[in-house]
């Protein structure tokens, strides 16, 4: 999967997590934190906004 659309997914992931935990009912805190962590800090992903950065020219100041 190309970077981008691995960063895509990743974020969707992530609010998707983020919608279902301040949906109302009882909440799990730990359990989000470990869901969000294991979606950002998943290799393919961290390797995927290396790549990102790499591709684009950043702006120099």
């Amino acid at each position: 999967m190309d970077p981008d659309k691995r960063l895509l997914q990743a974020v969707q992931e992530a609010q998707g997590i983020l919608a279902r935990h301040v949906e109302s009912g009882p909440r799990d805190c730990e359990q989000t934190i470990n869901q969000l962590l294991d979606v950002l800090d998943d290799e393919a992903v961290v390797q995927a906004i290396e790549d990102s950065r790499m591709e684009k020219p950043t702006p120099e100041h």
